[in-house]
């Protein structure tokens, strides 16, 4: 039925914008052939002039139909112009024409002031009825009152119905494109617009072999004459519904480039950092929050290197049958036969020694690449590649942490060369999305392992490691006096995690460049052990700073839903400790409240950003500091990334396990705590002030 209606709907507005055409601009179709007349004539002039043919055309470009006659206001010739400019600009120094907008003035200010008289006392009394009615206290919870009851009604009855069918309406055009250009082509030719762009390329051509200066007033009047028909009947309130969302895109569009910098600084910040690097700050000051947003920025920059490295070996053997190749590893991938870096390569000397080469022509496009430094041979060209290639299609989370991360990056493939979608601020949030594999630390210790015969063990070779709070995992060295080496468990001693950090990137290298990073966050340096600290970089959060908007000219709107939040909060809880029930006047102003304040919250969680002040130095913490920016954007890093509170889950059991909560522990009775107040705090002070031991 929906359908119908709209079908029906689309072809009364067609033949309404037709017939408006034939009554009300009937004057710009008959403008329309003059138009195409002088570009007829204008072309075969330019032809016939060109080519030296003889002819007796005589442009009419130059000439004004007589269609257009009753719409030119301006004098036909360049001197009349003059001198009806002159006599304008006489007047705005004219005493009798000042005098005349003064007396104009006065009575519009009279006029005003009279319906001011009018209007004044009635908002005062408004005001007055309305505080006497709304200080009047109930108890009637969730009751609607009787005017409210009113306006859901006549809402539900009138506002919805067409909103839905407006909006449906609207939805149905754009799913039907064909509909609305064929609407903009009825209204560019109602308008005299396409009549302006053929006389324009009419005269081009004229203009072209003449060159007369002398006739483009002529044109600048033929030009006015054809505006008079869009400046007189196109409606002008419409231009809010044109300009505005033109210019909303327009500050939009500087918002997400400028936010695509800041995301370019940080890459190149991330990219100055080691393999090992531990971000450090007090409680609050976003240590988990940067090293997530690092960990996500790193990800995608190995997709990238990744990709370059294939662009590059393509080149070595440009005529290489590369789809074919990738198909024949993406089959092995599917089988299982591949599945990491070294099966990779196996699977590359395995053609080696097939000499299998997908067709490639070798006699006549090469064996071997020269690149002025060393040659390589093909095979070990497509072992690159392939590991390359592994590494970019892998159709899975580059991440690995000890808490939960989720990503959005999405691989596009229609069976060609897949390309990722990986851009933390496109138009449309993409909802596809995977999370961060969980760590198991076994595959990080080249020593002894937690559990004894780990089908884990030894897996890892490249990608992202995530590991907040590594100072509780690791301990220092004063944590650590106690554990032994010769141990028969696993520890920090004896499980070599160090030595795989100092080793880690050897399995991680394809084409001389690491893939793998290691970001770690702890409150205080020294909380890891000096022997793995000063492998790493440490990113000490000086400071956190505001959230601020990267989208400009949006200030008024900023302040205006600033203002309406502030003046309507106080009145409507003071309203919520009065009354119980639902009025219609704290029912509009709360719809309107937060509308404005949610469209606000959604401007800055999506252009806003905030700036963390850092200090970069060596593990070894010899004083050398380097003092940075990081920018931390809220649509790449607070969309659900992660949990800030990622070992809440350990807390929730202690407490479940309890039946007892805040309101149970004992109140102190008096200012002053008594013995055996003091006492109940099983304080390790308390308990040695009275010789009591560590139990109480």
């Amino acid at each position: 039925m929906r359908r119908v209606l709209n079908i029906i709907l689309t072809v009364i507005l067609t033949m309404g914008f037709i017939l408006l055409g034939v009554f009300v601009f009937r004057s710009s179709y008959i403008r329309l052939g003059y138009a195409f007349k002088d570009f007829g004539l204008s072309v075969a002039y330019y032809f016939c002039v060109m080519f030296g043919i003889s002819h007796n055309i005589i442009p009419t470009v130059n000439s004004i139909p007589e269609v257009q006659t009753p719409q030119v206001t301006l004098p036909t010739d360049f001197e009349g112009f003059k001198n009806s400019s002159a006599q304008y600009f006489s007047l705005l120094i004219d005493k009798g024409n000042f005098d005349g907008w003064l007396a104009h003035l006065s009575v519009v200010m009279t006029d005003f002031a009279k319906v001011l008289v009018i209007v004044l006392p009635c908002i005062v009394a408004f005001v007055f009825i309305i505080k006497a009615i709304y200080k009047r206290g109930n108890n009637r919870h969730g009751v609607d009152t009787v005017p409210l009851k009113v306006f859901k009604f006549l809402s539900k009855i009138t506002y919805q119905p067409i909103k839905r069918f407006i909006v449906g309406y609207v939805e149905f055009i754009r799913s039907h494109s064909w509909i609305w250009i064929c609407w903009v082509i009825i209204w560019v030719l109602n308008f005299n617009l396409v009549t302006i762009i053929v006389e324009f390329v009419a005269y081009y051509f004229y203009f072209a072999v003449e060159f007369d200066f002398s006739t483009i007033y002529t044109q600048f009047v033929k030009l006015f004459a054809d505006l008079k028909t869009p400046f007189i009947y196109f409606p002008y309130w419409a231009l809010l519904f044109i300009i505005y969302p033109l210019f909303d895109r327009f500050r939009k569009r500087i918002a997400t480039a400028r936010l695509r910098h800041y995301e370019a600084r940080n890459c190149g910040f991330i990219n100055e950092l080691p393999i090992v690097s531990m971000t450090c700050g007090s409680m609050g000051k976003k240590k988990t929050t940067a090293i997530t947003d690092m960990a996500l920025s790193q990800e995608v920059m190995f997709r990238q290197k990744a990709f370059d490295i294939l662009q590059k070996s393509d080149m070595k053997f440009p005529m290489f049958p590369w789809i074919l190749f990738e198909k024949a590893l993406q089959a092995e991938m599917e089988n299982g036969n591949v599945y990491n870096l070294a099966t990779v390569k196996c699977w590359a000397i395995s053609l080696e020694e097939r000499g299998e080469l997908f067709g490639y022509d070798g006699e006549r496009y090469g064996l071997i690449n020269n690149d002025g430094l060393k040659e390589e041979d093909i095979y070990s060209v497509l072992s690159t590649y392939a590991q390359a290639y592994f590494i970019y299609i892998i159709e899975s989370s580059l991440i690995v942490s000890n808490y939960s991360i989720r990503e959005d990056n999405l691989l596009i493939d229609s069976g060609n060369f897949p390309m990722w979608l990986t851009d933390f601020f496109p138009t449309n949030f993409r909802r596809d999305s995977r999370h961060a594999h969980i760590l198991d630390f076994d595959i990080l210790r080249l020593g002894k392992k937690v559990l004894d015969e780990n089908p884990n063990a030894g897996s890892f070779e490249f990608g992202v490691i995530g590991i907040t709070e590594i100072g509780k995992e690791r301990g220092n060295n004063l944590e650590l006096q106690e554990k032994k080496k010769n141990a028969d468990e696993a520890n920090q001693k004896n499980d070599k995690f160090n030595s795989w950090l100092k080793m880690c990137r050897h399995s991680a290298t394809v084409d001389n460049f690491p893939f793998i990073k290691v970001f770690a966050d702890e409150q205080r340096p020294e909380s890891w052990g000096a022997d793995a600290r000063d492998l790493c970089d440490i990113v000490n959060i000086v400071s956190s700073g505001e959230l601020k908007l990267a989208m400009p000219f949006y200030t008024i709107g900023d302040m205006l839903a600033e203002w309406a939040f502030n003046r309507f909060i106080g009145l409507y809880y003071d309203f919520r400790f009065r009354r119980g029930d639902n009025t219609l006047l704290v029912h509009i102003l709360k719809s309107v409240t937060a509308w404005l304040w949610k469209r606000n919250i959604k401007i800055y969680n999506r252009y806003g950003f905030s700036v963390l002040k850092i200090e970069k130095e060596r593990g070894t913490m010899d004083g050398k500091v380097s003092k940075k920016k990081y920018y931390l954007m809220s649509a790449k890093i607070y969309r659900k990334r992660f949990a800030t509170d990622c070992f809440a889950d350990y807390f929730n059991d202690m407490a479940l396990r309890t039946n007892v909560g805040l309101n149970d522990y004992r109140e102190y009775l008096t200012e002053c705590a008594s013995v055996d107040e003091l006492q109940a705090q099983n304080s390790y002070f308390i308990n040695a002030l009275y010789g009591l031991g560590g139990d109480g």
